[in-house]
């Protein structure tokens, strides 16, 4: 039997081409869902926090949701997430990914 295992190197010199590497790192709707989630968990939080004015809140919201991204990352694509990459275009494709499905342009 032969195993194939292929891995690409993705040398991305603008957010755009990073933004398809990014959507074809994410193909799988589990991956999403659980993106979509984490990101929720995130951003609610984070905003409740800092309304309530606790940092410590904030930044274990921040954290939750971002665990919960890399676990859709390694459970369900068996990838290592793309923030170690680079992490700025990273958070904003996956803003720019929850927001395309949010809106119903991507599937969830």
């Amino acid at each position: 039997m032969v195993n194939l295992s292929a891995k690409f190197h993705i040398s991305a010199s603008n957010h755009r081409e990073f933004h398809i590497y990014y959507l074809a790192k994410h193909s799988k709707k589990w991956t999403r869902r659980m993106h979509l989630i984490g990101t929720a968990v995130g951003v609610v939080g984070t905003a409740v926090s800092v309304m309530r004015m606790s940092a410590i809140g904030a930044t274990v919201s921040a954290v939750a949701g971002v665990v919960i991204c890399w676990a859709g990352d390694a459970i369900v694509e068996k990838t290592q997430p793309t923030t170690f990459k680079n992490p700025i275009w990273s958070a904003m494709s996956n803003f720019k990914m929850a927001a395309s499905m949010l809106k119903g342009d991507m599937s969830i």
